[in-house]
Formats: C-alpha cells, structure tokens, sequence
C-alpha cells in the first residue's frame, strides 16, 4: 500500500464514523425508553401483529381483519379485565407491632374486601417494603394472593424481615393483578392501619466514659465524687450549712471540733451525640454504607447509656433532642433515627456551630463522623469541652475487603473511637476505649 494511500483510508474510516454516530443518534432519548419499554412486552408484541394483520387486510387479503380481529379481542380483554377485578376489591395492612429492629422477623397481615359479585384473581402486593421499590414499579412482588373470592373478606399473612431501617411501608403498598394473560398490570393503593418503626441495629456498648460535668439526681447512680448521699467516703472539718446528721461523733471528741462525713455523690451522666448525616462526607451506599453504620452507632450508644442511667441527648440532621433518661427518652431517640431521611443533612461545622451545640455545657459530647469530614482543618471547630470523636474510615465501607489501617496523620480531631472494618465495629463499641478496657 502506497503512502497516499493511508491518509485516504483513514479519512473513510473516519467519515464512516461519522455517518454511524449520525444513523444511530437518539434524538428523543425519553420517548424512544418509553418505546422500548411498550414494544418489548406481550402487550408491544400483540400491537405489532395487529398492525401487521391490518396491513395485510388493507393490502393483501381481507382475511387479514379476521386476525386483526382476533387480536384486538385479546388485548381489549387483557386490559379491561384486570381493571374491572380491581374495582370492587379494597385492601388494607397492618403488623403485629408497632416497633422492630433491623433483622427482626414481623408478621404482616393483609385484609381484602371483595364486594364485586366476581372473584378477583392473580392478585400480588407491590411496593413499600423494600428501598427498590420505591422508583421502580417492576420489581418483584412482596407477596401473591391467588384469588379474592366475589363479595367476601379475607386475610393474607406473610413474615418480613426489614433489612434496613425505617418507616414501613416506605410509600403506600399497590395491590396488582394482571389476570388472565398478563398484557397489562392494573393496580390500585392499599391503606396502612398501623405503620411499623424499624430501628437501627444496635450492639452492647461499654460504660459511660467518665464526665466532669455530672447532674446531682437523687436515687441514681453512684459516683466516686463528693455530695451528699452514698457511702461514705472520708471525713473534713465541719462547714456552717452541714447536716448535723452527718457529723462524726468519735472523731469530733478526739479532735475536739466538729467533723462530719463526706459521702459519695448520686449523680447521673450527661452526654450529648452528634450525629453527621451529611452525605458527602460518607461512603457506600444503601444498608452497609457507612452513613447507615454511623446511624447504627449512635442508636447503640443512646441504648446502652440510657439503659445504664445516663442522660442522653442528640443533635442530627437539624434535629435537638433534650438531654433526657428513661424509657420514653429512647424510644424518641430511636424514632428519630428510625425516621431519618436519605436526604443529606447540614455540614458538620454547621451543626456543631448551632446554639444546642454551643450552649452544651454539662457533660460529654460525643460526635459520629467520618475521616474525610475531619480532613480538613477548621471544619468541625466547636467549643464543647470535653468532646470525644467517633471517626469511621470511609475506605472500609467504599471497600469492604481492604486491609485496616490506623487514623491518617491529617486529621482535624484525634478519633477518641476509629472505626477501620465493619467487622470490628461490635468489638470496639463493647472495649474500645479506656474506660471499657479498664471494666473488662
């Protein structure tokens, strides 16, 4: 091949290119989806072999109309039937509880009410139980029910295991049918009679970490520090305001002055979490990203110090939550989490710059967040004292089967906690910390 010759072949191959990507450029991108989605069903196939048989009607034998008829008698009753089953059938869902946790196994049970004279057939539960469902209509369905007898009430039970927290039905569930042939899915809403709250997953937590900034409550835990209930824990000179009750006969006659006890202090623990939704700053997606295992953490700290007598509050996602114990107390907590949106929430600086942050003063505050919101500095500066930093490595949820590694030298904070694996995450939030290693 001669060297003029190159220059002419690489410009046919270039102009042949260009009249593919000319040919095959999809000019309406949306419609020619719609089409793909209409034409590669049976209901697409039938209209193409309508058209087919009157085109041979029209043109080749008047034969052609006995299939066209034929045809569109199929699909006419394709699409009324399953309209016509659905429009006397009204269904509606409830749960055995009101409450469950992530993994739990719940028993739903669903009631149809017939009140056509015709039984309703083929009938299946879509949608509100799974996080797919909610943008995609053609995802399997929940559950099927072959037939709703005509002018009759039945009920359907099933067991569901949530995998990911949350308020179901995440949208209202759609009872379908497609009977006889399955051209066209017709559907209609359910109601829900008692929505079910799944909470995060939690884990046992070790003890609350030593605050210098405890509440005096009577009747709760005791603290080796000074007050005035507990045991005894030494004695001093007697103070003009001290309970005569509480002085010390025997040593008061051989010093020959008033002394009294000091006891220990009842005292309960305040602590507040913070919690970093901002979606930016986290990796992985759906159940095992990491915004999720910083939800799951905060809910097992919550749970654990509650149940232990500690005060707990929370700022998240705009969200304040007064320091607070008891049962009711972490049954708000975890409501809340259960009811977090996917949404992404503020910057950290921003939450941990707003006056329930700021004004927090009485105990501990401890924050949830990531190595990449930490990389910069400045951006989490807060003048809480003392704060302790629950840092999780974002590269262990981008990448699961990573090797783990220690915090980066970068960091704007000293992680007090460093989640570097997913698998160790039950392990550090038992003995993670000083006080924990210390208890065990």
């Amino acid at each position: 091949m001669s060297k003029t010759d190159c220059p002419n072949l690489s410009m046919l191959i270039r102009l042949g290119l260009w009249f593919r990507g000319v040919a095959t450029y999809d000019v309406f991108p949306e419609f020619s989806a719609k089409m793909r989605r209409l034409l590669y069903t049976p209901l697409g196939v039938l209209i193409l072999a309508a058209l087919a048989a009157l085109l041979c009607g029209l043109f080749l034998h008047s034969q052609g109309f006995v299939l066209l008829g034929g045809v569109l008698s199929v699909i006419v009753l394709g699409i009324v039937w399953p309209w016509l089953s659905l429009r006397g059938v009204h269904g509606s869902i409830s749960f055995e509880r009101s409450r469950a946790c992530e993994g739990d196994r719940v028993e739903v049970c669903l009631t149809l009410r017939n009140r056509l004279p015709w039984s309703a057939w083929g009938l299946a539960v879509r949608q509100g139980f799974t996080r797919q469902a909610t943008a995609d209509d053609g995802v399997s369905p929940v559950t099927g029910i072959a037939c709703s007898p005509g002018r009759r009430t039945i009920r359907c039970r099933w067991s569901f295991v949530p995998a990911c927290r949350g308020e179901y039905p995440l949208v209202a569930p759609r009872l379908a049918t497609g009977f006889p042939f399955g051209l066209w899915e017709n559907s209609r809403p359910t109601t829900v009679e008692t929505p079910l709250v799944v909470w995060p997953r939690t884990f046992p937590v070790g003890p609350v970490p030593l605050v210098s900034g405890d509440q005096q409550v009577e009747g709760n835990v005791s603290r080796n520090k000074v007050g005035s209930n507990g045991d005894v824990l030494g004695v001093r000179p007697y103070r003009r305001g001290d309970s005569p009750r509480r002085i010390h006969w025997g040593q008061s006659a051989r010093h020959d002055r008033l002394i009294v006890c000091e006891l220990q202090s009842n005292a309960r623990p305040v602590i507040q979490l913070v919690l970093d939704t901002e979606r930016r700053v986290h990796a992985g997606d759906g159940a095992d990203g990491s915004r999720e295992w910083a939800i799951r953490i905060a809910a097992s700290l919550a749970k654990g110090w509650l149940e232990a007598g500690a005060q707990v509050g929370a700022v998240w996602n705009g969200q304040v939550t007064a320091p607070a114990s008891g049962r009711q107390p972490l049954h708000r907590l975890l409501d809340s989490l259960a009811r977090l949106p996917d949404t992404s929430g503020p910057p950290l600086a921003e939450t941990l710059a707003s006056p329930a942050c700021r004004s927090f003063r009485d105990g501990l505050q401890v924050i949830v967040t990531t190595d990449s919101a930490l990389a910069s500095g400045g951006r989490t500066s807060s003048t809480g004292d003392p704060q302790r930093w629950i840092v999780l490595r974002t590269a262990a949820f981008s990448d699961p089967a990573g090797p783990s590694s220690g915090p980066p030298v970068g960091l704007a904070r000293r992680p007090w906690l460093w989640i570097d694996s997913v698998q160790h995450i039950p392990a550090l939030l038992r003995g993670g910390w000083k006080e924990a290693q210390h208890g065990s």
